[in-house]
């Protein structure tokens, strides 16, 4: 029983750093399908854009912090072993620091989705309006937060299945 649930938290923690980093490089080239609107718009869609280059900074520096903490857990060992009490506060405070920021980030998506769907693209003649980027952000950060929920509440149960194991409520480093 062990071994599986260390076999699904591994699994896990790969899919938390795939979606982290899937999410990082969807808000590095967020800006690109919009650029269009710098170039060839009309002043509304001009200042549209810079409202979401001001939403981008902010998105990729959270996606940054989240490749922080993913990258934190990994350092904790939670890909080879069962987490002792540092290993599981740390995937509880990774968990709440990825809820909290994807929470904060999805309250905002719809709201540039509806200001970008108001504008007026007639005088843009070639000018395909797509929701692509914003749609894509929005499922990556509720996907993001299920599996960050259930990395934790797989440790949880790795971490009790150690303890009634009589280990260590810390896991020896060396």
């Amino acid at each position: 029983m062990p071994s599986n649930l260390l076999r699904i938290q591994k699994m896990l923690l790969y899919v938390c750093m795939g979606l982290v980093a899937a999410l990082f490089v969807l808000y590095l080239g967020f800006m690109t399908q919009y650029f269009v609107l710098f170039f060839d718009g009309t002043m509304e869609t001009f200042e549209f854009y810079k409202q979401l280059q001001v939403f981008n900074k902010e998105a990729f520096s959270i996606a940054l912090w989240f490749i922080v903490v993913v990258a934190l857990l990994y350092a904790f060992g939670l890909a080879r072993y069962r987490p002792g009490l540092g290993s599981l506060l740390a995937t509880v405070g990774a968990t709440a620091v990825i809820i909290s920021r994807s929470m904060a980030l999805l309250g905002v998506l719809p709201v540039y989705k509806r200001g970008y769907l108001a504008l007026d693209f007639e005088p843009m003649e070639d000018y395909v309006p797509t929701t692509f980027v914003f749609d894509t952000a929005v499922t990556m950060h509720y996907l993001l937060i299920g599996a960050f929920v259930l990395l934790t509440l797989v440790a949880l149960a790795s971490f009790s299945q150690r303890l009634r194991e009589g280990k260590p409520l810390v896991r020896k480093l060396l």
